[in-house]
């Protein structure tokens, strides 16, 4: 199991870097976000403190439970094309499963949330969809 998991993250995280250079460092004009990580399953104090200094929220997710920082962008649900538009991803939020390629309208995700399915608009498209559990 442990080696499963390995290889999965091998495998994501370079994914993740593509749309989020540094360690959780993305930037839109005129806007600066940080991404807010915690060293354990659990939030330290000074970990929870910058959290909420930030107006982040600190919520359990995944299948083990890990304590994630959750911000709100500043762009959430504006129309986009592509992630270039957005300081997070461009995402479908239509209820219909498309294929890629499909011609779409993209909405600015609303929160740095890691956990749960989305699907990806590039270039005014379906991209991808990923699950993230």
């Amino acid at each position: 199991m442990r080696t499963a998991l390995f290889c999965l993250a091998l495998v994501a995280l370079p994914a993740c870097s593509l749309f989020h250079p540094g360690k959780g460092e993305v930037s839109a004009p005129g806007e600066a976000y940080q991404r807010i990580e915690f060293e354990g399953a659990m939030a330290a104090t000074s970990e929870r403190a910058a959290c909420t200094a930030v107006g982040g929220e600190i919520v359990a997710s995944g299948r083990l439970q890990r304590e994630n920082c959750v911000q709100t962008f500043t762009d959430a649900g504006k129309t986009c094309a592509g992630n270039r538009d957005c300081l997070g991803e461009c995402r479908y939020e239509g209820e219909a499963e498309l294929a890629p390629g499909t011609p779409v309208a993209g909405t600015c995700q609303v929160t740095d949330a890691r956990f749960g399915c989305r699907t990806v608009v590039e270039n005014g498209q379906i991209a991808h969809t990923l699950c993230v559990d």
